[in-house]
């Protein structure tokens, strides 16, 4: 995606559904300077999925750039569970406006109350030394998928993104989650908007990578969901080089370390062709049911 603008989309095509459209559905209205607010949506999991808050947090902190800069790194932390009947106000603090750097500090109100931080930075683009992990991920997996019309038209984000989880026998890594996704609707060309995007879908598969290394006594991985409560706690997404977030991406989430009630997973994404663009690591809350 060499050669995209950094401008910001504010703007939706006329022909775009609110209820199908995820730029529409992320997309925060401008109340005041540094202010903005966000709509939720009910995905009848009781509580705003956190993707959506680190979302909206980002587009928010990008409205305040001069769109010159791309983020290259965002770091959250998840106070209290959001109300999805209820807007979500962002105020963004303008903390520095360097030669290079921008940084940004949001801070996500419901009622009153702090539910979300997230402090983010940005960068204008310079010229530098280029290394990239290099790994293949399995696309003829997915190739075989899609000619088979297989589809996972059950997950919670199916209005959105189209997703399709590497069944677990045929993963290259069994310690692991992996999927790929696409969104279904096409997006316009400005990073900020494939940004936005991939932070929203990049909460969805970390946590769940914290229950692959036990058993639970159930031999399927959704019947071992069943039997411990997920959230999240703290997330963080590093932007490595541009990409696309409606063409097919990789993301491979593995299990570091569980204890004392909660567990630690870091994610990798990748294009079609192998190349790293955005890293992940995630913390949050692994309890067994009672």
């Amino acid at each position: 995606m060499h050669g995209l603008s950094l401008a910001i989309e504010l703007s939706m095509s006329s022909d775009q559904s609110s209820d199908t459209s995820l730029l529409h559905f992320l997309n925060c209205e401008a109340l005041d300077l540094n202010l903005f607010r966000g709509q939720s949506r009910d995905f009848k999991t009781g509580q705003v999925y956190g993707g959506q808050v680190l979302g909206q947090a980002i587009k928010a902190a990008y409205q305040t750039t001069d769109g010159t800069r791309g983020i290259h790194s965002a770091h959250a932390y998840f106070l209290l569970r959001g109300d999805v009947d209820a807007p979500i106000i962002y105020e963004v603090d303008r903390s520095l406006d360097g030669g290079s750097f921008s940084s940004r500090r949001v801070v996500a109100i419901q009622h009153g109350r702090q539910i979300f931080h997230l402090s983010a930075s940005f960068q204008k683009h310079e010229e530098g030394l280029e290394y990239s992990e290099k790994w293949q991920p399995p696309f003829e997996l997915l190739q075989q998928a899609l000619d088979k019309g297989i589809t996972e038209e059950t997950n919670f984000q199916s209005e959105y993104l189209d997703v399709w989880y590497v069944p677990h026998e045929q993963a290259t890594r069994r310690d692991s989650t992996q999927y790929w996704f696409k969104t279904k609707e096409a997006l316009p060309d400005d990073l900020a908007t494939h940004h936005t995007v991939l932070a929203y879908i990049s909460d969805m598969g970390p946590l769940e990578a914290t229950v692959e290394p036990h058993s639970l006594n159930a031999p399927k991985l959704e019947d071992r969901h069943k039997k411990v409560m997920l959230a999240t706690i703290d997330h963080a997404i590093w932007f490595h080089r541009p990409f696309r977030a409606d063409d097919w991406l990789f993301y491979e989430c593995r299990a570091q370390s569980t204890g004392n009630g909660r567990g630690l997973a870091y994610g990798r994404i990748y294009t079609k062709d192998g190349t790293l663009v955005a890293s992940t690591s995630q913390e949050g809350l692994l309890r067994i049911r009672r």
